[in-house]
């Protein structure tokens, strides 16, 4: 849901009521398993969540970003888990994770103002009927105390990342994003997605965050797969 923040009168994200539901229901319908080891328990187990070592993404001069751990083994297997079999409560889970860096920055001086997310394109969310980066933003923001604003927007449907190259990947993503009109004039914002490869994806949006004002952009994700 859309509401109007105070003071600037920014647009802010806030997890739909919907959403919340849809996580209970469930809890309650389905036994709990950890995603990445099926054990039972959690969606995702603590043993899984602690083998999740942190890593600084290369993402070039202008980008600084950090992944919650590598997209291998159990990790692997929860972000396929949520992302292409519909298991929304791992949201929670792996928006935990992403919560925990973006926490550990806030500590150590890291100036954050709000979250932005990595959207998909109309199409294909209306394919996989929810935004899987915009979950774990939420749950970012959330923990964070931030502003989660929707600056960004996807205006061209491009080719999925993982069958191209790493040139085809930055040809790809050309013009893929806009942002706002001084949606986020002079702000520091955290970018988030769900997995790092080349880093095209996270450079193009953070793109077009800086020609919507961003003062400096930052990128979290579940995993690095690098």
């Amino acid at each position: 849901m859309l509401a109007y923040a105070d003071g600037r009168r920014r647009l802010v994200c806030r997890p739909t009521e919907p959403s919340r539901r849809v996580r209970t229901l469930s809890d309650v319908v389905l036994p709990r398993r950890c995603a990445g080891c099926r054990a039972p328990g959690d969606w995702l187990c603590s043993s899984c969540r602690d083998a999740c070592e942190p890593e600084a993404l290369a993402l070039g001069p202008s980008l600084r970003g950090r992944a919650a751990g590598t997209f291998a083994g159990p990790l692997r297997e929860a972000i396929h888990a949520f992302k292409y079999g519909g298991e929304h409560a791992l949201s929670n889970e792996l928006g935990a994770l992403v919560a925990r860096l973006v926490a550990g920055d806030l500590a150590t001086g890291t100036l954050l103002d709000a979250v932005i997310v990595v959207p998909l394109h109309r199409d294909r969310l209306r394919e996989r009927g929810y935004d899987q980066a915009l979950l774990l933003a939420e749950r970012v923001a959330s923990s964070g105390a931030l502003s989660l604003l929707p600056a960004l927007h996807r205006i061209r449907r491009t080719d999925p990342q993982v069958v191209l190259d790493r040139a085809e990947r930055a040809r790809n993503l050309g013009g893929a994003f806009v942002g706002v009109a001084d949606s986020l004039r002079g702000l520091r914002v955290a970018l988030v997605d769900d997995v790092a490869t080349t880093g095209a994806t996270l450079r193009s949006a953070a793109a077009a965050a800086r020609a919507c004002g961003a003062r400096s952009v930052r990128a979290y994700v579940i995993a690095s797969d690098a």
